[in-house]
């Protein structure tokens, strides 16, 4: 692929990150992935095709979807955080984080995304590529307490076996414990019960399936 193909300091930080108009519109972004040029990340969003997937890029191609405004006050989480950590599929509507003291009705996100109120303890968030993103641990426990099990469990997997989280069930388990007040937490302990048992059980002992259980491994 010519370095001419894209923009002059397009790939300063990493591979390029292309979205219509920058510089290319729809048509030819569309057009490019056709022959095999670039291939879509994430909703309207591009990379070049050999570009090597990594929470870097998948980060920055998130913050191409924010306005800067969604960018400075949320935080990736949920599925969409563990996308960016490599361990699910790209999300159709990403999930943002704010903090409960903040103001959902000033962010103005329309209905590209779910935005929820949290709390954030001291070592819940990160920094990827300039987007702040939950940690692999509260990451870990938002997905057993808020996300469907047959969903979550596969994923959660994904997250314990990652090299660089450094997760166990163990500690999930005593972070989820230490969460007060919390919905839905004697079912995010039966979920992380399950984590030792066969790949693809569910807690009620059924084969695991669905499109979202086929994400990329870490």
């Amino acid at each position: 692929m010519p370095d001419s193909l894209f923009p002059r300091g397009a790939g300063l930080g990493g591979p390029p990150v292309l979205t219509a108009g920058c510089p290319f519109s729809a048509v030819e972004l569309q057009a490019m992935e056709s022959d095999g040029v670039v291939r879509r990340i994430l909703a309207q969003v591009y990379v070049p095709a050999a570009a090597r997937a990594t929470a870097q890029l998948r980060a920055r191609a998130l913050a191409q979807t924010l306005t800067p405004r969604v960018r400075e006050r949320t935080v990736a989480g949920r599925m969409t955080a563990a996308w960016v950590l490599g361990c699910a599929p790209a999300p159709e509507r990403p999930v943002m984080l704010v903090e409960s003291t903040r103001r959902l009705a000033r962010l103005g996100t329309g209905d590209r995304l779910l935005v929820h109120e949290v709390r954030f303890g001291d070592l819940d968030v990160v920094d990827i590529a300039g987007l702040r993103v939950t940690s692999g641990l509260r990451t870990a426990i938002d997905l057993a307490l808020h996300s469907e099990e047959r969903t979550a469990l596969p994923v959660l997997r994904r997250l314990l076996d990652h090299p660089g989280l450094g997760l166990t069930p163990a500690l999930v388990s005593a972070g989820l414990e230490a969460m007060p007040r919390q919905p839905h937490k004697e079912r995010a302990r039966r979920v992380l019960g399950c984590l030792g048992s066969p790949e693809g059980a569910t807690p009620e002992g059924r084969p695991a399936g669905g499109p979202l259980e086929r994400g990329p491994s870490c």
